[in-house]
């Protein structure tokens, strides 16, 4: 089956629109005492979103801001000189504020209300 140009035009707008309106926010304030990896997968293990090796503690900056996630999608943080200590988020149709908090021995990865990361 052969499409016009206009046709395809037409359904690649329309695919445009629907991904960009599906599109959830995502913000992740840091507190952390430590160079730290962030990074977002589709929760089956495919990385999304890579924000690589950050320095976590500019105290409550929001230092990692994404404003196209899918509808399902986890967000991954760990030490880089611990990488066993990987931890998420997983986060199904919302946007979401994270917030990486302590130090080495305790951390936490969590998510807080949305105003906070304004």
């Amino acid at each position: 089956m052969k499409y016009s140009t206009v046709t395809r035009i037409i359904i690649i707008i329309l695919f445009i629109v629907v991904h960009v309106t599906q599109a959830y926010n995502v913000s992740i304030l840091l507190g952390f005492r430590s160079i730290c990896k962030i990074y977002v997968t589709d929760c089956n293990g495919k990385v999304i979103r890579n924000a690589g090796r950050k320095d976590c503690y500019p105290f409550w900056d929001s230092i990692f801001r994404w404003n196209e996630a899918p509808d399902l999608y986890c967000v991954h943080a760990y030490p880089i000189t611990r990488p066993k200590d990987n931890k998420y988020v997983m986060v199904q149709k919302d946007d979401v504020c994270i917030n990486l908090s302590g130090d080495l021995r305790s951390w936490k990865i969590e998510t807080i209300s949305k105003d906070e990361c304004n």
